[in-house]
């Protein structure tokens, strides 16, 4: 039977879940990451740390049922900016949604 899977990115942690056909959670597994405040106002998450968080969760959550998967879905956190070279290579943590670093300029 056809399984599909979900991956939620979100702030502070990764969410997937399996579902089958009909919709009914077949599995589901979390992985959470810290946002970071290296200054007051600040907020920012580590790109690296979102991609090993999500590869445990999908893992956990697909265990046994990798064959079954027909299709996947996926949903980010809010705004934020990840700046790369360009080889993809991420130069900096991310900055994300809840950082008001700026606040004066705006």
């Amino acid at each position: 039977m056809a399984k599909f899977l979900g991956i939620d990115l979100g702030t502070g942690s990764v969410k997937a879940m399996l579902v089958d056909e009909a919709g009914r959670p077949v599995s589901e597994a979390s992985r959470a990451y810290p946002v970071h405040s290296p200054q007051p106002g600040y907020a920012e998450g580590l790109p690296d740390e979102w991609w090993r968080q999500t590869v445990e969760a999908v893992r956990a959550c697909c265990a046994g049922h990798a064959a079954d998967i027909a299709g996947i879905g996926l949903s980010g956190q809010a705004h934020g900016i990840v700046p790369l070279d360009a080889a993809h290579k991420v130069l900096r943590p991310a900055i994300l949604w809840p950082d008001v670093r700026t606040v004066k300029e705006v």
